[in-house]
């Protein structure tokens, strides 16, 4: 019994994780372009940034952001707060308007592409095969916007997830969300990502008032060695089963509990089949960081474990 106990206690490890609560990373964008009104069939995913905002003739542009959420994050863990980093790099050389600019999330993929034009470095380059356009997200395809520059309910969602007022390149960088705003949104956009990676099309930047000529701004892009954007999360890994081991009859679970988390520790005798999860104990949230020794008397030739936080 004891060997075959051993070898359960060994596949319980495999539901922890070795990563403490409060973790936090920086991540730069995996891809990032602009869509052009001006130019609706050229691509500039090379650019060193984004344009987002009108020109001086009303003419629209619409930058789309993206993260590798999922690569970069441990599964199940749970975001606790987020805020991107925006830095402007250039305004309108005939002044500017200052304007409210939005992140929505896109539902539908995009290709960042590889064009950029020295001799007209706002205009792009015509777009080839999967590359993102003002008319389509994927040129050449059988994919197209709902409308030129995308549309709302459609390409991205109508809720905005983050917003903030932008004046010109003295007041970079700029932070989404606003300081002053509930992040919620933002936490619950990336959550998604991570729990369901497929779904992770990214956000698509739009200034509030594209009928208001000089409101386009350029935002540094992942091409920009010094002002990259920038997003920042916490979050919370799985639990850490810190030790399991048996004394005499009983099996002995230890784990550090995090100030402020409730836990359960379950139990099956078996990995296969349609057994069940069952519920050994239900811990309460801590006021301090605690560790905690969970006992359960040994009554079977095995038995599995696992910790879950909700």
């Amino acid at each position: 019994m004891i060997a075959r106990l051993a070898y359960a206690l060994m596949a319980a490890f495999l539901f922890s994780q070795t990563l403490a609560f409060g973790d936090s990373i920086t991540l730069i964008p995996s891809a990032d372009t602009s869509i052009m009104e001006v130019t609706p069939t050229n691509n500039a995913g090379a650019r060193a940034w984004i344009n987002a905002g009108s020109n001086m003739h009303g003419q629209r542009n619409r930058g789309l952001i993206k993260f590798d959420i999922a690569a970069s994050l441990p599964a199940n863990s749970r975001i606790t707060s987020a805020s991107l980093t925006l830095a402007v790099t250039g305004i309108p050389s005939d002044g500017y308007a200052i304007a409210y600019f939005d992140l929505h999330r896109l539902l539908r993929p995009w290709g960042e592409g590889d064009k950029n034009s020295a001799l007209s470095p706002g205009q792009g380059l015509a777009a080839t095969t999967n590359e993102a356009t003002w008319l389509s997200p994927l040129s050449f395809t059988t994919n197209y916007w709902t409308v030129p520059g995308a549309a709302a309910t459609n390409d991205y969602a109508a809720v905005t997830t983050a917003s903030q007022i932008v004046y010109d390149t003295i007041q970079s960088p700029y932070y989404f969300p606003d300081p002053a705003d509930d992040d919620g949104p933002m936490i619950a956009d990336l959550q998604s990502w991570l729990d369901n990676p497929a779904a992770n099309f990214g956000w698509i930047l739009i200034c509030e008032s594209e009928e208001m000529p000089s409101t386009a701004r350029r935002f540094a892009s992942r091409e920009d060695p010094d002002s990259s954007p920038q997003l920042t999360i916490t979050y919370d890994p799985p639990p850490q089963l810190t030790q399991i081991s048996h004394s005499g009859n009983q099996c002995k679970i230890e784990f550090t509990a995090q100030a402020g988390h409730t836990y359960s520790m379950e139990f099956r005798n078996s990995l296969t089949g349609n057994n069940e999860w069952n519920t050994l104990t239900n811990l309460p949230a801590q006021t301090l960081t605690t560790n905690i020794l969970v006992t359960d008397p040994i009554v079977d030739s095995q038995r599995f474990y696992r910790l879950r936080t909700p």
